[in-house]
């Protein structure tokens, strides 16, 4: 079995066009989406219309449950709130209403031998960070009780394969804006590159490809100056930076 997982694409269509191809070489059995697929960048519309032409398994992200209850960024970032509510009144209702199918966890049988858990975020939240430093505290009343020990969750936007005592957790990066780490609160810095992360499990062993894959930033700039999302040129810096 051999898996592609992809995250937070966030409305950025040509990261995710450059991730498709690189996973079509790589001839995956399977891909799935950890969530955050259209708000806070300038095609939406686009990159829904793409998993829903290739059926991709989705989980419910923080955002996209954001576009669908838009109530619930009432006390975001001014300029964060306008780009979602911009992108919830982008959508129509059938795209709307294809956000309402993500699940919240997906799990997945690699073997007889080896399952996993999908989420965003965390198994109890997902708007939970979980991080290379995450505290060993935390990581315990999150998977206290688990009968598995694979799990793979997107959110952070940073690349991770951590192993904690008998769990192993992935995080294959973000496909629309990949952060640097430690955190900058509002001065995040984007990488100019995409990034995704397949899982092979082949006779018994078991590998990790994290990937990454530069992007070509003056398409990305141009798909924001003509998209008319609001504040893009702030949106920009980011990448700039990277």
């Amino acid at each position: 079995m051999r898996i592609a997982f992809i995250s937070d694409i966030h409305g950025n269509l040509h990261p995710l066009e450059l991730v498709l191809a690189d996973i079509h070489q790589a001839e995956v059995d399977q891909i799935i989406c950890l969530g955050d697929v259209a708000s806070l960048g300038p095609q939406p519309r686009e990159v829904i219309a793409r998993l829903r032409e290739l059926q991709i398994p989705t989980i419910m992200g923080n955002h996209d449950n954001y576009l669908l209850n838009p109530k619930l960024t009432e006390n975001q970032l001014p300029w964060l709130r306008e780009l979602e509510l911009w992108c919830t009144k982008l959508l129509s209702k059938d795209e709307l209403d294809f956000l309402r199918y993500f699940q919240s966890q997906i799990s997945v049988s690699l073997d007889k031998n080896t399952s996993m858990t999908c989420f965003h975020g965390s198994l109890r939240s997902n708007e939970e960070f979980l991080f290379p430093d995450t505290r060993s505290e935390i990581l315990d009343e999150i998977f206290a009780g688990q009968s598995i020990n694979f799990f793979v969750g997107g959110h952070t936007h940073v690349q991770m394969l951590r192993q904690y005592k008998e769990l192993t957790l992935l995080n294959p990066g973000s496909v629309g804006m990949p952060f640097e780490y430690p955190m900058r609160g509002p001065d995040q810095h984007a990488f100019r590159r995409t990034e995704y992360a397949i899982v092979d499990m082949n006779n018994g062993k078991l590998t990790f490809d994290l990937r990454r894959i530069p992007i070509d930033f003056k398409q990305l700039a141009e798909a924001a100056r003509v998209s008319g999302m609001p504040n893009w040129e702030f949106w920009l810096k980011a990448w700039e930076a990277g």
